[in-house]
């Protein structure tokens, strides 16, 4: 058994042998060091560097070549010289004769050439060999004529390798000829290249016995150990804390074996006091947010892989923070020990109950539709609410989100969990509510990514008509242009426009949608198009972008769900337009931020009432009231009044009769591809009932400045 294996008799000093104690190493340590196995290879690698620079030595022998080849040449030259007569000149055969006599003299005497000045420079008189004079010969000659001095050089090509001397041949002291000669260094160059093979061969061999040779010391003595080593770091980090490497080794390494048992020891020791607090809240003994998050990604993967549904509910104590300030964090305590036993008793068998943190509670109900989930949440909110006492008016609310019908991941429907949840604390707590898009305005990465493809998208919007009526006639004088999105879930374009200024990117999606409608082709002639437009996104660059240059027939509808802080800005932006031909509606009057000082700040063309304000206005006098004076207000300023989600034959009987010009709803014309037509018994009605009321006047959509002179003029004559 080996040492510091459990069971062993050495099992109980095991942490003194993983103690990193390092002590000064013995003479055979040193030996079985690392440090001394690599730095014998660096000996050898050393050694091998020192005898592979011997290849440069070939450089050397051929350079003595080269020597041998120019005093082979030299003594060739002064040989012929020694011998020369200047009447040989007249004489090419026996010039030639002593040539090739001189070419016996050596084998590799390659060639031997007389070169005689002439009217064009020197030329070949006479010559022994393969060779003719090239132009480099022959420069070489006419510097020996002209000078006297020898020249010597070296030649090569695919065909030869020579070493020349070119040598003047004197008449009195003057260079009267010159003899070329050349040396074959073929012979040289083939023998070193032999050598150079052998040598070649030989560093080779050395140079594959020093790589395995390192390669069986590195692999022995490091590279083996450290693949063990990060197989069990590996092991560690998957959870396997009782892997172990108990090395007898006693080099560097070894020492590094140690340290990491002790490590690993200490994790494990340190893990298992953790485990039973990392999976349990202490105060309830619910699961806690850890645990709940491990469960939440869990089965959503699982719902997501069988095609079921998961719903969350997320359960929060009513004014819990009251019940701390008045009764102490102790009955705090209690409260919320008592709603997690309450809860845990209630959810068993059904879902996991988790605490995650404060006075917020979670539950996860696998395999549920919204109905259950939902039943499943008052269910709990009563269990909670059956710990109330006289002193405690214990009270709780409830968001709901479901997967994938709301959320497709973990994060997302947590969020919107949470969002359901605050919903229904702002409706006045003590109910739950289900998520609505409409009315929970949460930012998650998922629609972050919806609105991306929204904006890429060139076809994610598109624009619908529904035509505007004059109710004096029943005929349609503009068009509002509705933006209706490529959404498959239930978010309605309000919600859009909402999540996309909370993103940052409400002009941007405003002026995709103003884009898209100011497309739209085939509008009929001279009927006007409202389009939407926030007062903040007005100014906007990319608004601005998409407008043409001519405005005419063209009406922005401020919307009025976003309150205008700087009401002098808006109007600054909105003068260019008026000057290129817009008009102005101040859209949702009586729904929002607007008021009559702000509808005059404007100057609007049209005030658009709400729809909340025409719903029951036959039946409400209070509605017919405020919309009378509405109608009022505008004729006395010069605008036109028009109704917006009129529904009923009822309410635009009496919208008629209160003077309001124009009107937009259901009972009129539906929302729809361009260009609906008016419904014909809306429009009968209307024209009836304008000859019934003298009073109602034609509308033919002046504009705003000619109706003030109008109205000033008449104001005047009253006067």
């Amino acid at each position: 058994m080996e040492p510091g294996v459990k069971g062993s008799p050495a099992a109980a000093d095991t942490r003194s042998e993983m103690s990193p104690v390092w002590k000064r190493p013995a003479l055979p340590t040193v030996i079985r060091s690392l440090r001394f196995q690599v730095s014998i290879a660096l000996l050898v690698a050393a050694a091998l560097c020192a005898y592979a620079a011997g290849k440069f030595s070939g450089q050397e022998l051929a350079g003595s070549y080269r020597d041998g080849a120019d005093r082979v040449l030299v003594g060739a030259s002064r040989s012929f010289a020694g011998g020369f007569n200047p009447s040989d000149l007249g004489s090419r055969s026996r010039l030639t004769t002593r040539l090739a006599d001189l070419r016996r003299l050596d084998p590799n005497l390659d060639g031997a050439i007389v070169l005689r000045a002439g009217a064009r420079g020197p030329r070949a008189i006479a010559r022994a060999g393969p060779q003719t004079p090239s132009p480099a010969d022959v420069d070489a000659a006419r510097r020996v004529l002209a000078t006297g001095a020898p020249v010597r050089g070296e030649q090569r090509s695919d065909e030869s390798h020579l070493a020349v001397r070119t040598e003047a041949l004197v008449q009195e002291g003057k260079p009267v000829a010159a003899l070329w000669l050349g040396y074959d260094l073929r012979p040289s160059d083939a023998a070193i290249g032999r050598r150079d093979r052998r040598i070649f061969g030989v560093l080779l061999g050395l140079l594959l016995g020093f790589t395995g040779f390192t390669s069986w010391v590195l692999g022995r003595g490091i590279f083996r150990p450290l693949d063990r080593l990060r197989l069990a770091t590996r092991r560690i980090a998957e959870g396997r804390l009782e892997t172990r490497l108990r090395w007898e080794r006693r080099d560097e390494l070894g020492a590094l074996a140690h340290d990491f048992d002790a490590m690993a020891g200490e994790l494990e020791e340190s893990h298992g006091r953790l485990e039973a607090l990392a999976q349990r809240d202490p105060l309830t003994g619910l699961a806690n947010h850890r645990q709940f998050q491990e469960s939440l990604n869990t089965e959503t993967k699982r719902a997501r892989d069988e095609g079921t549904q998961l719903a969350l509910i997320v359960i929060d104590v009513d004014r819990f923070k009251r019940i701390n300030d008045a009764w102490g964090h102790p009955v705090g305590d209690s409260v919320l020990s008592e709603a997690g036993r309450s809860l845990a008793e209630t959810m068993k068998g059904v879902g996991l109950v988790a605490r995650l943190g404060g006075d917020e509670f979670a539950i996860l109900l696998p395999d549920s539709n919204s109905t259950q989930a939902l039943a499943i949440c008052e269910a709990a909110r009563a269990a909670v609410k059956a710990n109330d006492t006289p002193d405690l008016d214990i009270t709780c609310s409830g968001g709901l989100a479901m997967f994938p019908e709301d959320a497709g991941s973990p994060d997302s429907l947590s969020q919107l969990a949470d969002g359901a949840l605050y919903w229904a604390k702002r409706s006045g707590r003590n109910l739950a509510r289900r998520y609505d898009p409409e009315h929970v305005l949460v930012v998650t990465s998922e629609q972050r990514a919806e609105f991306a493809q929204v904006l890429e998208s060139p076809g994610a919007i598109t624009p619908v008509f529904q035509p505007i009526v004059s109710l004096a006639n029943g005929e349609i004088v503009a068009y509002e242009a509705l933006a209706r999105f490529e959404d498959a879930s239930r978010r309605p374009p309000t919600w859009w426009f909402a999540q996309a200024h909370r993103f940052g990117l409400g002009a941007k999606l405003e002026a995709e949608a103003i884009r898209a409608a100011l497309a739209s082709v085939d509008r009929p002639h001279d009927l006007a198009l409202s389009v939407n437009v926030s007062p903040s996104a007005l100014g906007s660059p990319e608004v601005r972008a998409v407008l043409p240059e001519r405005l005419d027939n063209v009406i922005f509808e401020i919307t009025e769900q976003e309150q205008i802080i700087r009401p002098n800005e808006l109007r600054e932006a909105l003068q260019p337009l008026r000057e290129r031909g817009a008009r102005v509606a101040v859209d949702d009057a009586g729904a929002g931020y607007a008021g009559l000082q702000q509808i005059m700040r404007m100057q609007a063309d049209f005030i658009k009432l709400d729809r909340a304000l025409i719903s029951g206005c036959h039946v409400d006098q209070a509605k017919a009231a405020l919309i009378g004076s509405l109608a009022d207000f505008a004729a006395s300023t010069g605008a036109e009044v028009c109704a917006e989600g009129i529904e009923t034959l009822d309410e635009l009987r009496v919208l008629i009769r209160l003077g309001v010009t124009c009107g937009q709803g259901f009972v009129l014309a539906r929302p729809a591809p361009p260009w609906s037509e008016v419904d014909q018994e809306a429009a009968a009605l209307c024209r009836a009932l304008a000859r019934e009321e003298p009073g109602t006047r034609p509308h033919y959509l002046p504009s705003a400045a000619t109706r003030r002179r109008s109205h000033i003029s008449n104001t005047q004559n009253s006067l």
